[in-house]
């Protein structure tokens, strides 16, 4: 079977909290056009969420928070960027989450439920989320391509 060449797609641009949901909406489209399985689509739309809501939060700018999703044979990745002043510093946390609190866990659950997420920060800040497939589940998502 000839694989076919994975681009970088983008979802809709958020500027306000209240646009999350579309930009969640294009995303599910997306994952669930490809047969993913729910559990990793739960995962990557959880942590996209968390990600476009700290961005719109902390560093808000004209330009929006911009999204992109990139499906490979055996991972996905999706990339929240803003356009505001970057992080002072690495993302560390030192206090224990509190699991009860409405807010504070979102870079906990990016950390838990995605195999790797890196931060640049260049012109604003980028995070990129990476949820590696089962090879069960990766031969499937290809079929559904």
């Amino acid at each position: 079977m000839k694989r076919k060449t994975s681009i970088d797609t983008p979802l809709s641009v958020a500027y306000e909290l209240g646009d999350l949901r579309r930009v969640r909406d294009e995303l599910r489209l997306h994952l669930e056009g490809r047969a993913m399985p729910p559990e990793i689509t739960y995962d990557l739309l959880t942590c996209a969420q968390e990600a476009c809501k700290n961005a719109l939060r902390f560093a808000s700018t004209p330009r929006g928070v911009h999204a992109s999703i990139l499906i490979l044979p055996q991972e996905v990745v999706v990339t929240v960027r803003d356009f505001g002043d970057g992080l002072n510093a690495l993302p560390t946390r030192t206090l224990p989450v509190d699991p009860y609190s409405e807010s504070g866990r979102g870079l906990f659950l990016m950390g838990a439920l995605m195999d790797r997420v890196e931060f640049t920060v260049s012109n604003g800040t980028r995070v990129r989320l990476h949820k590696l497939l089962p090879l069960a589940d990766a031969a499937v998502i290809e079929q559904a391509a």
